[in-house]
């Protein structure tokens, strides 16, 4: 294995491996707080303890050099982070970013209903009933508050906005990227997206043309290392983006984990490392 996959494979180990510590010793009664505070810190404790189970998955498969199996798991970090960053960007935002994820529920639950349908298995009426108009009156709830805001006055920019399928924030990923300055990372993971699919690139990169009548073809089915270091790439920084709204968000002072500094100063001499 190259020595700076190796390293940083170490070095997300030790991230990884510090972030469930901190996690663990962090997990406080939250019954006392009010409705919404409770609601987010159980929001921020799961995903906290989702971008670990992916992280260490990541981490796994990229120990033994299938950098392919870290993929869709890095993806999800990022995924995770993104949506915590957005939430949090705009502190005047921050109740009803919530809010709105929350109540995505009422479409998670519906989808779920339609995939049991799907396959045949049984869905009470009534349960149904409940669940689709639970998912109507989500619909209904964000198109009524962006209407009401144009008709106040408001820019279409600044309404709230409308409910669109599979997409709880309503609007397109890239707006929520470049709120956030995640720029880079989304780079990355545009990246980890092309690779997870397989895409016309994949089919075209595996075959040539050996003759004017004649296709040959060229296969690789063995660990890649050079996906090990572009998931890697992903997981370290998202990970400790996350442990560091985690952090924010409960208090925790960094200097009660001195290690984790030196796991930072030690990324960065990695990143001006010559690869090879």
């Amino acid at each position: 294995m190259d020595e700076k996959v190796s390293e940083l494979l170490d070095l997300t180990k030790k991230l990884l491996d510090l972030s469930k510590d901190i996690f663990g010793e962090s997990l406080t009664p939250h019954e006392s707080l009010e409705r919404m505070n409770a609601l987010y810190s159980v929001f921020l404790r799961v995903q906290m303890q989702e971008a670990l189970r992916f992280g260490y998955g990541a981490y796994y498969s990229c120990y033994h050099g299938w950098g392919h199996g870290g993929i869709g798991a890095a993806r999800s970090i990022y995924e995770i982070l993104l949506d915590i960053k957005y939430i949090n960007h705009d502190q005047a935002c921050k109740d009803e970013r919530f809010e709105r994820f929350m109540d995505h529920r009422a479409e998670v639950r519906y989808r779920v209903m339609e995939r049991a349908l799907q396959i045949g298995r049984n869905v009470p009426q009534e349960k149904q009933r409940r669940i689709k108009n639970d998912y109507d009156l989500l619909k209904k709830k964000y198109k009524d508050k962006h209407d009401q805001d144009l008709k106040s006055g408001l820019a279409k920019a600044d309404a709230t906005p409308r409910y669109r399928s599979n997409n709880w924030a309503g609007i397109d990923t890239g707006e929520k990227v470049k709120e956030v300055n995640l720029e880079q990372f989304h780079q990355l993971y545009k990246n980890l997206s092309d690779l997870s699919h397989v895409s016309m690139r994949a089919v075209l990169e595996a075959t040539r043309k050996d003759s004017e009548n004649q296709i040959g073809a060229s296969f690789n089915f063995h660990p890649n290392e050079k996906h090990c270091f572009s998931v890697l790439n992903v997981v370290f920084p998202c990970i400790y983006g996350i442990l560091g709204e985690y952090m924010t968000y409960f208090g925790i002072k960094s200097s009660c984990y001195p290690t984790l500094e030196k796991i930072l100063e030690d990324r960065g001499s990695l990143k001006n490392k010559p690869k090879g």
